[in-house]
């Protein structure tokens, strides 16, 4: 559930307050969000970020469809691996996507997004290069794990693509 939501513009940096009821740290987002299309908004790329990872989160499936865009039944979702334990997995349909978020929800996976860094659109399709969040859940260990993931929003659909990886020391990302 999104609580508040504010639009990024141009070049600055905005930061929100708890986009969820998971979400106890402020959202920032940076990048370049100008040019949008008509009838496109950043402010709608935003939420629908949000609703993907608490759709994800709880496995919700009706959640997880009205914050995924499927164009011709396609959805590009990868995850990396964490630790050794972990293992790599991809998803081109939105069918392998929910059967991979129901197996994570019996492990209690929880993702808290930190930042967004916007790259700007390409066409209708809002993409960013950094999204910043930690990763926890029952099989991972004791500490949250911090990872970066970059993707697109294609604009009044939903995130069409999303690639979720380990931060390494090169890309630290926001520090809690």
């Amino acid at each position: 559930m999104i609580r508040t939501l504010c639009v990024a513009v141009g070049l600055q940096i905005l930061v929100i307050g708890s986009a969820s009821a998971q979400q106890s740290t402020p959202l920032k987002i940076r990048g370049d969000t100008t040019r949008a299309p008509r009838g496109c908004s950043a402010a709608s790329g935003v939420a629908a970020i949000n609703a993907w990872f608490t759709a994800f989160a709880d496995a919700d499936s009706a959640g997880l469809a009205k914050a995924s865009a499927t164009p011709k039944g396609r959805f590009v979702f990868s995850m990396g691996q964490f630790t050794p334990s972990d293992k790599l997995f991809r998803a081109r349909t939105f069918e392998e996507l929910l059967a991979y978020a129901r197996e994570r929800a019996r492990q209690r996976e929880r993702m808290t997004v930190e930042e967004v860094r916007f790259t700007g659109w390409s066409g209708r399709v809002l993409e960013w290069d950094r999204l910043y969040f930690t990763r926890s859940a029952s099989d991972l260990g004791d500490e949250p794990l911090r990872g970066v993931a970059k993707g697109g929003y294609w604009c009044g659909q939903g995130v069409w693509y999303i690639h979720l990886a380990p931060r390494t020391d090169t890309n630290p990302g926001p520090r809690r």
